[in-house]
């Protein structure tokens, strides 16, 4: 695989979507019963992360800097007590990256959700102390989604912090109708379940200016942006603009979104300078992030000023403290 995100003069990729499965944390999992991840085994050769290999993916297909996430269930498994400290040994470790590798990982902290005064706690720690870039929040927490009023204390600091969040899925709280692996539908549900939730809730009027970035372009945000904005007509959400301008707001990964079909929706709702590049490292193969580069190199809707955007530029404005 060839470095060819480089661009401007060498600058690579910023990648907001990449995760980390250290061994210590899959038996942490292992601990509470979970042995697969999105259907997958965590023993999956794919799956084995260390640091070195992450480092080599990134030298392999051109991605300078990584922010990285612990993926569902994050820190949101077993006892409250096992939920706070996993989630206080992720963090620290993600600190510990970052410290040995300042240019090549960010790290969004992970908190113990559902429990609201923890997570809290857990995020001045996080970000006062550890200095992480931004917050990982997954889409659902047993089967509560960011936009219940039961988050409303965590996205006032949000607000008040005007922090990036990055929305990833979780799996929602069903069994699954159809014997596909969760990630090939279910996840892309769950994220425009929550996005759509921030919005109708009127969570954000309540707490404006949070920087939200969602997982897989959206999920089917974009595709559904009428029928949400028809929902608000006919029902009468008393927002305080139109839900567009909501939709509008928030930042689009192009993980598994990169092709021609899924980005010329996101190109039809926001600006390039709203569109991040995304791998989905190890979970995404390393043709993944080939493939998504090479189309958008071919896609004709875009100028070089758009990759520019989307490749890094549009990234950096969220995280000026990795930008050139």
């Amino acid at each position: 695989m060839s470095n060819n995100g480089n661009l401007r003069g060498g600058a690579g990729l910023i990648d907001v979507h990449t995760h980390l499965l250290p061994s210590w944390y899959t038996s942490r999992l292992g601990e509470q019963g979970m042995v697969t991840i999105g259907g997958r085994s965590l023993q999956e050769p794919d799956l084995q992360w260390t640091p070195e290999r992450a480092l080599d993916y990134k030298d392999r297909c051109g991605i300078e800097t990584s922010i990285l996430s612990f993926t569902d269930p994050g820190a949101s498994i077993g006892p409250r007590e096992f939920s706070v400290a996993l989630a206080r040994e992720c963090n620290e470790y993600l600190a510990r990256l970052k410290q040995d590798h300042p240019t090549r990982f960010g790290a969004f902290a992970v908190l113990p959700l559902p429990h609201v005064d923890e997570a809290l706690a857990e995020l001045e720690y996080a970000l006062d102390t550890l200095k992480l870039d931004g917050l990982v929040l997954l889409s659902n927490y047993q089967g509560i989604y960011p936009g219940d009023e039961r988050f409303d204390p965590l996205f006032a600091e949000l607000s008040r912090r005007k922090l990036p969040t990055f929305i990833h899925p979780g799996l929602p709280q069903y069994d699954l109708p159809l014997p596909y692996y969760p990630w090939i539908m279910e996840f892309v549900f769950d994220t425009t379940r929550a996005a759509a939730n921030m919005v109708l809730s009127g969570t954000m009027d309540r707490h404006p200016g949070i920087p939200i970035i969602l997982s897989h372009g959206g999920g089917t945000l974009p595709y559904l942006s009428f029928r949400l904005k028809s929902a608000d007509m006919i029902h009468g959400f008393n927002l305080e603009r139109d839900v567009l301008e909501y939709l509008k707001d928030y930042y689009y990964d192009t993980t598994f979104s990169a092709a021609t079909f899924p980005i010329a929706t996101m190109l039809e709702l926001v600006e390039t300078d709203h569109i991040l590049f995304g791998s989905d490292y190890p979970f995404g193969p390393g043709w993944l992030t080939e493939h998504s580069v090479k189309d958008l190199a071919e896609n004709s809707r875009l100028s070089d000023a758009d990759r520019a955007l989307i490749h890094r530029g549009s990234a950096e404005k969220l995280f000026p403290q990795f930008g050139q």
